[in-house]
């Protein structure tokens, strides 16, 4: 009699191993939850990241004990790290409220745009449904928000492609909204369209900027024509009056959304292409300090020499991570600058009320825009 297993057999014990492996990750959730339960009540930090990097080392050991790829085990861990992290930030985040089943949101376009599948995920987190309030422009929104015409408003402020949306933070400065929470959205451009059109498409649609991100992929195939379309919405119902040689520049979410297939993934000139969306409201309930928090603000310095780095050495006695530090023109004041920065931390922390303290015998004018959970993972290194 044969010892050798057959395929079935095989493939038996490998789904076997496939529920155990689930089984084993929904427990850990559970645990997860009990730990937030105490956090509630101790006040403990949301993440201890001493102890993500232990627990990744004793995983990389047994992985080099088991001959497993290290790089798989990093991967994976890391996945859970940020799937804990994520949870732990909704149990917390200023956004919650247990009386939030809807929110009305402004964002820009309509249908599957960026700003719109931003939005959905975003208030996702919070078990909210989205009440959608489209807007043609960005002042539209902030001004729906502070005339109290939505609850909030959803707008991209920056992109790691194409840097800072001026348009936004002029907004920011001039009115009376402040940001109450951020989320970092990939910009996964894709070629959408109709499953029996690959191969043969010769015509795509797309807003201006995602046909420029997607030069590389086009500039590959000479047979295809561009059309610019007005927004990402307007071309994915332009796609839907043609017939299967047209195809769109879009997200794999907006396919989803109007029911297209993914044609071709990942067509976009950079793979770490992501757009940073900022929430504003009028009123904001400061996040718990037990959460990783950003503070945003603008500032203008004294006509001081070396005034700009005087300003800033409170943040570096304190070890206070400036996360952006950004100069930008102050208008009808010819080459004077003003400068916008977040930096890591809660307002109320006693290190950045230090730091602030420094920074304001530095400068002529502080302007707080906020104080939010920052959606930033950093990984641990080993």
């Amino acid at each position: 009699m044969s010892d050798v297993k057959s395929r079935s057999d095989i493939r038996a014990e490998i789904s076997q191993i496939d529920r155990d492996l689930v089984d084993n990750i929904a427990r850990r959730s559970e645990l997860i939850e009990e730990i937030l339960r105490e956090k509630a009540t101790s006040g403990g930090s949301v993440r201890d990241r001493d102890r993500e990097q232990a627990v990744l080392k004793l995983a990389l050991e047994r992985a080099d004990e088991q001959g497993v790829p290290r790089d798989l085990v990093e991967q994976l861990f890391h996945s859970l790290f940020e799937a804990s992290i994520q949870r732990q930030r909704q149990q917390f985040d200023s956004l919650r409220d247990e009386d939030l089943n809807e929110a009305t949101v402004a964002y820009l376009g309509g249908p599957g745009s960026y700003s719109h599948i931003a939005a959905q995920k975003l208030f996702a987190r919070q078990n909210a449904n989205v009440v959608p309030s489209p807007k043609r422009d960005f002042l539209s929104i902030f001004r729906s928000v502070e005339n109290g015409e939505v609850d909030y408003g959803v707008v991209p402020i920056e992109n790691t492609t194409t840097g800072a949306i001026s348009e936004v933070y002029d907004l920011l400065l001039a009115g009376r909204t402040e940001i109450v929470g951020e989320y970092m959205l990939k910009v996964d451009h894709c070629l959408i369209g109709r499953a029996s059109g690959l191969g043969r498409v010769t015509r795509v649609f797309g807003h201006p900027q995602a046909l420029a991100q997607s030069r590389r992929y086009l500039a590959g195939h000479p047979e295809i024509e561009t059309h610019m379309a007005s927004s990402s919405t307007r071309a994915l119902e332009r796609l839907l009056e043609e017939d299967d040689t047209a195809g769109v520049i879009a997200g794999s979410d907006a396919a989803k959304l109007f029911g297209f297939d993914v044609l071709v993934r990942d067509v976009g000139d950079h793979e770490q292409n992501f757009t940073r969306f900022i929430v504003i409201a009028l009123q904001s309930k400061r996040p718990t300090r037990a959460v990783e928090c950003k503070t945003s603000m603008m500032f203008t310095t004294r006509d001081d020499p070396g005034a700009l780095i005087d300003a800033l050495m409170g943040f570096r006695d304190q070890g206070i991570n400036l996360v952006k530090l950004e100069s930008r023109p102050i208008a009808g004041n010819p080459w004077e600058e003003m400068f916008i920065m977040d930096v890591d931390g809660h307002i109320e922390d006693e290190r950045l009320i230090a730091a602030m303290e420094v920074l304001q015998a530095h400068t002529r004018e502080i302007k707080m825009l906020g104080c939010y959970v920052s959606d930033r993972i950093d990984q641990v290194k080993i």
